[in-house]
């Protein structure tokens, strides 16, 4: 399997990304800086898995929010182009 990186600090409700990794890869793992309560992970979740690209069959409903880390991870769907600024 492979993963793309997004790093993204959580300031304030307001998301911003850096992207790195092959356009081919089917998931991707962001780094949200700041992400320490269920709360926001639970909003962070919930506006990812609107995404149209996003794929239900993986992780949770395509999301997976791991909070020690500061970790969200987002399956997407196969030949889907993964829309960054709906990311951010």
């Amino acid at each position: 399997m492979r993963i793309k990186t997004i790093a993204i600090p959580l300031f304030s409700l307001l998301l911003s990304a850096l992207i790195s990794a092959p356009s081919w890869a089917k998931n991707y793992q962001i780094n949200v800086n700041g992400m320490v309560c269920e709360f926001c992970a639970f909003g962070v979740a919930k506006k990812l898995r609107k995404l149209d690209f996003i794929d239900p069959a993986q992780f949770e409903d395509g999301v997976k929010v791991d909070i020690e880390n500061q970790l969200v991870y987002i399956g997407i769907q196969e030949n889907q182009t993964v829309d960054q600024d709906a990311i951010f």
